[in-house]
């Protein structure tokens, strides 16, 4: 952050902008426009020579696979294991294994099981 530049749009930081994104624009851009404003830069896209980085989550954590702009890198490929999961879930559901026991809330007062099994 510098105030190198007298030529920034003044309008902005009146109107008590405290911070710049600057989105998929060319490195080389995005540090020039780092230098020459008094506020910190937040690139998504724009290369390292911002003040700061930011990332869409579900890109970082490969939720999205539709699409990915040439600036993401992804960290995980969680839809690949959200998808897995859900077969799962979808097989134990079909095969009748699940809910089971285990994962039941059970009544353990005698007085209200017993009220049950008259009702039965």
């Amino acid at each position: 952050m510098s105030s190198g530049c007298s030529r920034m749009p003044a309008p902005w930081l009146t109107a008590g902008a405290f911070a710049l994104v600057v989105e998929a624009v060319p490195r080389e851009a995005a540090r020039l426009v780092t230098r020459s404003v008094s506020i910190p830069t937040l690139g998504i896209g724009a290369g390292p020579d911002c003040d700061g980085q930011v990332i869409v989550t579900h890109d970082l954590l490969g939720l999205f696979t539709e699409f990915k702009p040439k600036f993401v890198k992804r960290y995980a490929d969680l839809a690949g294991e959200a998808g897995k999961a859900l077969k799962s879930f979808l097989s134990d559901i079909n095969e009748g294994v699940f809910p089971d026991d285990e994962h039941s809330y059970h009544i353990t007062d005698p007085k209200i099981l017993e009220a049950i099994r008259k009702m039965e």
